[in-house]
């Protein structure tokens, strides 16, 4: 006898409500069978009997808690974030009903919180983000570089009340770096206006979730100048780099403080710059490898888009990376590899191996919260000719990929989409094997709190909405 729980991770959905449903899913057919047993294997209560830890588990846990302990201190953008993150899909901030035309059946979505700080709706802006900048990319080489400055100032960033400020002076400074290396005190190229074409992306964090600041930069190799021609440029100074970058940021970070700070305070600063630059002789760490020729440029550099784009749009941490947590002795264990055993082989006896790290949750949460960005500031910006200011104009050379592959690209944000490729079912595939649809009498959306309420013609047929 053929048992509809063969393939069912969790006791606790070896109920008979879930056992009709997969029976009427089985007599439908194989593949309506296999997207119910997928759909239940990944309920949140599944999820959780398999020993996962979610960053909303813990901050439903313990936010109410922690709020109220540092409530002076939390900015509002943390608050209204984190807040969001915990009511996300939650029923009561409103959903969408879909009905199947075939049998009737209903199914309610919750509503997205939109919040960079969940981890699902996190990874849908990642998405976003790495097909906005797969739209401007050219089909030219690229290259990574990674803007780090001294552990000493990496405070001024964290503790200033105004650190929007102080996080731009350090993009600032990544800019004036690149316009110098093009132009620098060459008059013929000012005379061109020669422009590199560059994005940077703000990170905060580093593999430990510390308080890091530092700009990861995907710039081409070659500029524009102002007669639309493009010229090849390979070679990027490091020393150079590295120089311009510690000296303009000092420089700005001591024009921004002086009038913020008394005299002694600015003094010391002033003496801490001098110390850093004799520390620091060949500048701060700017560094960015050509990327390998043996893989296809496409390939390289949407992969690279990829990996610096979701540093801009997910929490500190993955959620993989989180072991265990205690409720009993409020302890969090989590893992992090080390950025040092990147350039070393397996057998290095100098490696430093997997780290674990087991914290209070209140310190764990504090670290988090501090990495979310203030309302309107962006974490990842546009130079040079991929700029909407340039007056570059591009269009002699042809883009990294075609309308129809950035389509493709797109169709894949769809969450319908999303979840079938990520877990393997359909949320809108009906047991009788026919597809939902919207029913837009069923929606529900609640009285709006904001300036604006949320309607169903914010939304398209599939649920996500326009843009």
């Amino acid at each position: 006898m053929f048992d509809v729980f063969s393939g069912i991770k969790c006791d606790k959905v070896k109920t008979e409500y879930f056992r009709n449903i997969l029976l009427k899913a089985a007599r439908t057919g194989e593949h309506i069978y296999q997207n119910e047993l997928n759909r239940i294997n990944n309920l949140p209560c599944v999820r959780e009997s398999e020993g996962k830890v979610t960053l909303r588990t813990l901050f439903i846990e313990y936010w109410d808690f922690f709020h109220a302990g540092n409530e002076e201190k939390i900015r509002p953008s943390v608050k209204n974030n984190v807040e969001a993150m915990i009511h996300c899909k939650d029923f009561s901030k409103g959903y969408l009903t879909y009905e199947c035309p075939n049998c009737k059946n209903l199914v309610n979505i919750g509503l997205s919180c939109n919040s960079r700080f969940c981890a699902s709706c996190g990874n849908r802006y990642r998405e976003q983000r790495a097909l906005a900048i797969s739209k401007k990319v050219i089909s030219k080489p690229h290259r990574q570089f990674v803007f780090s400055i001294a552990r000493q100032l990496r405070k001024f960033f964290a503790e200033h009340e105004d650190r929007d400020s102080l996080l731009d002076i350090l993009f600032q400074s990544v800019e004036f770096s690149f316009e110098f290396l093009i132009q620098g005190n060459n008059k013929l190229a000012k005379k061109e206006n020669r422009q590199f074409g560059y994005m940077l992306f703000m990170h905060t964090y580093g593999r430990d979730i510390k308080w890091n600041p530092h700009v990861h930069a995907l710039i081409c190799e070659g500029y524009f100048d102002k007669y639309n021609r493009f010229h090849k440029y390979g070679y990027f100074p490091y020393e150079k780099l590295r120089k311009t970058f510690m000296f303009e940021l000092h420089r700005a970070m001591k024009e921004y403080f002086k009038p913020k700070i008394t005299k002694a305070d600015f003094s010391k600063f002033c003496k801490l710059c001098k110390f850093l630059e004799k520390k620091y002789p060949d500048g701060y760490y700017a560094h960015g490898p050509r990327i390998n020729k043996k893989y296809d440029n496409r390939i390289s550099v949407k992969n690279l888009t990829q990996y610096i784009a979701r540093y801009a749009s997910h929490p500190a941490i993955a959620e993989s990376r989180i072991l265990e947590l205690n409720l009993k002795t409020h302890m969090i264990k989590y893992y992090y590899d080390p950025h040092e055993d990147d350039l070393l082989d397996e057998d290095d006896p100098n490696r430093l191996g997997r780290q674990y790290v087991l914290e209070s949750v209140f310190k764990f949460m504090k670290k988090l919260i501090r990495h979310i960005p203030n309302k309107g500031f962006h974490n990842i910006r546009y130079y040079g000719f991929y700029s909407k200011r340039s007056t570059i104009n591009t269009s002699s050379i042809n883009p990294l990929y075609s309308t129809c592959k950035l389509n493709k690209m797109k169709q894949n944000i769809n969450w319908n989409r999303k979840l079938k490729l990520t877990y393997g079912y359909e949320p809108l595939l009906c047991t009788c094997a026919h597809t939902m649809e919207l029913c837009r009498d069923l929606c529900f959306f609640p009285p709006p709190k904001g300036p604006k309420q949320l309607s169903i013609d914010d939304f398209d047929e599939n649920g996500d909405l326009y843009a």
